[in-house]
């Protein structure tokens, strides 16, 4: 296997596995420029934080956090006044407060009547919870 000629602008040398009949890798070659950034906006794209932190979400919590972003960019472009943001943020801030609330008040809920249904097991307690939609 050929490692790639294309030396990076640190001074040291591509470590990267030239394309087969070719001197350069995948991300190096010109004729892959437009997949190759593709592959690298995708690559980060799905590997930042922010998106496995939206993974993980509830739908409904990831629809106020696009809205709290949006209300951001506002401030910044200037399309609504900072004071709009803050009112949209304390909005924001308290649905959710509510949201933990509805969901404490769900599990709650199952202790009690897993406690006073006699189902003292884990399997009892895991059974008798539903998560709220």
């Amino acid at each position: 296997m050929i490692q790639c000629e294309v030396v990076r602008a640190n001074g040291e040398r591509c470590k990267a596995v030239a394309l087969p009949k070719r001197s350069q890798c995948f991300a190096h070659d010109p004729e892959n420029q437009a997949l190759a950034t593709e592959a690298r906006r995708k690559g980060g794209a799905g590997r930042s934080n922010a998106a496995r932190i939206q993974k993980r979400l509830p739908r409904e919590v990831r629809d106020i956090v696009m809205i709290v972003e949006q209300a951001m960019g506002g401030v910044l472009k200037s399309s609504i006044t900072p004071s709009q943001g803050h009112a949209l943020a304390s909005l924001a801030g308290a649905w959710v407060r509510l949201h933990e609330l509805g969901e404490m008040d769900a599990r709650l809920e199952a202790l009690e009547a897993a406690a006073a249904g006699g189902k003292g097991t884990l399997a009892g307690l895991v059974s008798t919870y539903r998560r709220p939609s």
